[in-house]
């Protein structure tokens, strides 16, 4: 193999007069105090020094940070630069500022001494860079032990030519105005900051990805040993992103030789290359969908270059690289042989200056880098195999920094223990601004208020959500110190319930709680109790009342012309909707507390008969409640949640339902059925005039307002967009005709065959008790679903009035681009409103470009302690998955993994398992198709687990890594009853870690067999 650090000294002699005025050689980074990290940035001075010490690093150059700073002095208005915005960070002026010098450094020419040297150079590297440069942040506080600025500063990838080349340093030192990065940066300590910038070939990579050295600290645990290294590799540059989601193997090699422990080979279905256009997403040939990203050589290499890294006891390290093949074009080729064609990743960002969307993020594992170190074609290269052997792959370095998260969440500090295990079920993925803001002002004002009614005291100043990476999560730590205040609200039994902590975690978040006093609740005990009591006795009542009031509200909406209202008039009714907001969701939180506490108090009523039942759900018939099956308070949620289901009129499984009976009556019809298998329907016109079309008519009247991740106001409800509607009745149709009525009588001949073996071995006055135990929790749980659904509505009619203000911005500023309204916030669009200037086209090109980030990154663990950790943990190893029962049953399947932003819904056939990160609600008329149901997120009272209940199929849910450990086409044993979910072909295998170099994956074939189906 080449040394790369003699052909880049070599080759760097040779560049123009022009641009060694301007840019200095990568190798020279670092040297001297010319080229010191406050001149050109820390992740050039780091590159500098791994060529220097002779490490594989792509030939590359570094554009000084000073230019950034003369360009910041030169073009930008006073009080516009980077320490006065990291001042103000957080501010509405900050935020405003630092949007119009956004778009100043993105609309102003480079000097044209510097545009005439990145011609010159592109002149000079083109015939060798087939794959283009990339143009990568350098900033002068990046890539320290302190400071790393992961995923918060742009790279551009496949840049071609020298107008490319300078709109993307421009798109580089406008990434240090992004809100996230000021704010990361003020939480740091950081009072000023340059961008440098780095200029780098690119490898024409057959896979890439992202290797830690060792696992950070807090993170040594089961998934990762200390003694282990993580590699994250897929095929290409990286595959293309949707909604934070990456394809990718994750693979445990020891530290010493590299040996690979454990792995999770994923399904890669695409690939990021770069093609003739630039960057394009190429559908990978199925036969290497399923293989390794990377071989044992790459491998091989990967770990010889981490102990050197890691010599004189320096690490762990976050190491980006790429692996250049024998082929590296093979991938594209290959796509093109199986008939693919590429699509441009050209996105609303990249006409507005921003990063292409799906263009991995600063700190993702995906980059390329220089294939310079080739030899010329045809010439071996140095240490080249003979002539006939395979050519190794070769690793290239792209970065190496300390491994560190970003700072910590608003609110939290670093004992704060954070989560979106049962949130995320409602909002996945990055939430725009719009909604964020919403969802912010309504969650914290209704824990507040459902606190306050429980006599808790709220401390002033808590911050109970916050915003990590554009993601939803919950302040486990303060709601903890808050709920310990009322005696039974222990950690152990309200995150058995929504999921997402481990007993590692929960016993710490009850020794954070241990100090909680609770006089203040029981000195209000009197007032407060009776006030409780007497609110949930009229709870049914003032959920009528406010139903009626909502529904005048939303006719009221719906006769509304919004054309014909001034802006003033139409701030109002955003307000006015805003507020109805705020009232639904604080009574969903009341309706959610009385679920809660009725379920709580059946699960106490519970354990006093533990002893004296045996299971309705167990083989034998007579397993006692507490026995070896589990602990004795799991085994007692569980049984309370199947006591309490079958429910009759809940409305969260109302669209499922009436989907189910639209699929009867086209079944019926045989022109409607073809039509929809044929993939001719777009919505119900599209069917020919009969019942089946009236009856799917009706259906988008009644749930037009759901959607798939319908909490999101950017998305499209299915009464504007029916097309997953669409599909989920077409992977309907595939199957023999299902019965709604029968599905839902499961649920309840359980429930009854439960309490039938409750009433052989309990008293009457402890039967009384349970019955009305019993039907409280169902009444609670109906309500909350209700007032669920009322939240779904609202929402959709702030969509509608958000819709009509979009329009009104493009009217004002045509060239921004539809939906831009969704990157504003709630307060700034009342102001915009109100004062009668709508001018935010600066805040909204700012805050697109965020969200594009936000989107780009992979999402954080589910549950995370302090700060988010940069890396994506590896699914547990085995043939067996843990996590919470959910909906009884056990059957056996084939998985379809559902791949974030649901697409391909019709592809569902019918009894297989559905696995996903998280089952949005909007899903739900799926589960009447598949087998089983399983999730990483959510807990056993998430919406999604009551409707599976309801259904009648067992789910299991809080799996970590389900998506990663499980690809579709395996076959899976799902037990709903005990939580445990078996890979059988990989047990029939012994269980064996897929090799390196070796094929991972399941077989196709059919749906599910049911072992121990629930009595109809």
């Amino acid at each position: 193999m080449a040394d790369p650090t003699r052909i880049a000294r070599a080759e760097s002699a040779t560049d123009p007069p022009s641009v060694r005025e301007w840019l200095k050689p990568l190798e020279s980074a670092g040297q001297r105090r010319s080229t010191s990290a406050k001149r050109v940035g820390g992740k050039a001075a780091s590159l500098g020094r791994l060529l220097r010490d002779g490490f594989p690093v792509p030939r590359g150059w570094v554009l000084d940070a000073r230019c950034f700073t003369e360009l910041v002095d030169r073009q930008l208005p006073r009080g516009h630069d980077l320490a006065t915005l990291i001042r103000l960070s957080g501010t509405k002026v900050g935020v405003d500022r630092a949007a119009r010098a956004r778009d100043r450094i993105l609309s102003e020419p480079l000097p044209e001494t510097l545009s005439a040297a990145l011609q010159a150079l592109w002149q000079t590297i083109a015939p060798e860079a087939p794959w283009g440069l990339a143009v990568r942040s350098s900033a002068t506080c990046e890539d320290s032990d302190e400071t790393s600025m992961a995923g918060l500063a742009t790279s551009v990838l496949g840049v071609r030519g020298d107008a490319e080349l300078d709109a993307a340093i421009r798109q580089v030192w406008a990434s240090a105005f992004l809100p996230r990065a000021l704010a990361y940066l003020a939480h740091a300590g950081v009072r000023d900051v340059a961008m440098g910038v780095v200029l780098q070939v690119m490898v024409r990579a057959e896979a890439a990805g992202v290797l830690f050295t060792a696992p950070p600290a807090g993170l040594e645990g089961e998934h990762w040993r200390a003694g282990e290294r993580l590699v994250n590799a897929t095929l290409g540059l990286g595959a293309p992103v949707v909604d934070g989601a990456v394809a990718a193997d994750t693979l445990r090699i020891a530290r010493g030789g590299g040996k690979v422990v454990a792995s999770a080979v994923a399904q890669k279905r695409r690939a990021l290359v770069v093609g003739a256009a630039g960057l394009e997403e190429v559908a990978v040939p199925a036969a290497r969908a399923d293989r390794p990203a990377l071989g044992e050589a790459a491998l091989r290499q990967l770990a010889e270059l981490a102990e050197r890294l890691e010599q004189g006891g320096k690490g762990p390290f976050d190491v980006e690289f790429a692996v250049e093949g024998e082929d590296p074009g093979r991938l594209a080729d290959d796509a093109a042989v199986e008939g693919e064609d590429p699509g441009r990743l050209a996105d609303d960002a990249a006409a507005e200056g921003a990063p292409a969307e799906g263009a991995p993020a600063e700190g993702a594992p995906a980059e390329g880098a220089p294939a310079e170190g080739a030899p010329a074609e045809g010439a071996p290269a140095e240490g080249a195999p003979a002539e006939g052997a395979p050519a190794e792959p070769r690793v290239w370095l792209l970065q190496v920094r300390p491994v560190s998260g970003g700072g910590f969440p608003e609110g939290g500090g670093a004992d704060t223990i954070w989560s979106r295990a049962n949130v995320g079920e409602a909002l996945p993925g990055a939430a725009t601004p719009l909604t964020w803001s919403v969802a912010r002002a309504f969650s914290d004002r209704g824990f507040r208020e459902a606190f306050a009614a429980l006599g808790c005291r709220v401390p002033r100043g808590a911050r109970l959500v916050a915003n990590v990476h554009g993601r939803f999560y919950l302040n486990l730590t303060a709601f903890m110190q808050i709920a310990a205040q009322v005696p039974g609200l222990s950690p152990r039994a309200l995150l058995g319930m929504s999921g997402g902590a481990s007993d590692q975690l929960i016993a710490r978040l009850a020794e954070q709680s241990a100090g909680v006093s609770r006089r203040r609740f029981y000195t209000r005990l009197p007032l407060t109790g009776p006030r409780l009591l007497l609110r949930q006795a009229r709870l049914e009542r003032e959920v009528a009342a406010y139903e009626g009031e909502a529904l005048w509200a939303q006719r009221a909406l719906s006769e509304l012309d919004m054309t014909l209202l001034p802006d003033d008039a139409i701030g109002t009714t955003l307000r006015s909707v805003f507020l109805l907001l705020e009232r639904t969701g604080t009574l969903m939180l009341h309706c959610a507390s009385a679920s809660l506490a009725s379920h709580l108090a059946l699960c106490k009523a519970l354990e006093r008969v533990a002893g004296r039942r045996a299971s309705a759900r167990s083989a034998s018939g007579e397993a006692p409640l507490d026995g070896p099956a589990g602990r004795a308070e799991t085994n007692v949620e569980h049984l309370a949640q199947v006591l309490a289901g079958g429910v009759r009129e809940l409305d969260s499984a109302g669209p499922g339902i009436e989907l189910a009976r639209v699929a009867e009556l086209v079944m019926l019809d045989r022109a409607s059925r073809e039509r929809l298998l044929a993939g001719e329907v777009r919505g119900p016109r599209d069917l020919p005039e009969g019942p089946a079309r009236d009856a799917l008519g009706r259906f988008l009247d009644a749930y037009g307002d759901r959607a798939v991740r319908e909490a999101e106001l950017a998305t499209p409800r299915w009464r504007e967009d029916p097309a997953p509607v669409i599909a989920m009745l077409t992977a309907s149709l595939r199957g023999a005709p299902g019965d709604p009525e029968r599905a839902l009588a499961r649920a309840r001949a359980l429930a009854d065959r439960e309490m039938a073996m409750l009433e052989t071995r309990v008293s009457r006055v402890e039967l009384a008790l349970l019955r009305t135990l019993v039907g409280r929790a169902q009444r609670y749980v109906r309500l909350r679903e209700r007032m669920r659904t009322w939240v779904t509505r609202v929402l959709g009619m702030l969509r509608k009035v958000a819709l009509d203000i979009d329009r009104r911005l493009l009217r004002i500023e045509p060239s921004l681009l539809p939906g831009s309204v969704f990157f504003c916030t709630y307060e700034e669009l009342v102001t915009a409103l109100s004062s009668g200037r709508a001018d935010v086209g600066h805040v909204v090109r700012l805050r697109r470009a965020e969200h594009l980030r936000d989107a780009a990154r992979p999402d954080p663990p589910a549950t995370f302690i302090g700060r988010p950790p940069p890396v994506v943990l590896p699914p547990a190893s085995g043939v067996r998955l843990l996590g919470l029962p959910a909906s009884p049953g056990v059957v056996e399947g084939r998985a379809r993994v559902l791949e974030p932003g649901a697409p391909s819904l019709d592809a569902v056939a019918p009894g297989e398992v559905l696995v996903a990160r998280t089952t949005d609600i909007g899903l739900s008329p799926l589960f009447l198709v598949a087998a089983a149901v399983v999730t990483e997120l959510g807990g056993p009272m998430s919406h999604a687990s009551i409707v599976a209940r309801e259904y009648g199929i067992p789910a299991v849910v809080n799996v970590p890594g389900a998506t990663l450990a499980i690809k579709t086409g395996d076959r899976l044993r799902v037990d709903g009853d005990r939580g445990v979910i078996e890979r059988l072909n990989e047990r029939d295998e012994r269980a064996a870690p897929p090799s390196p170099n070796g094929a991972a994956g399941g077989a196709q074939g059919d749906g599910a067999a049911p072992l121990a189906a629930p009595p109809e």
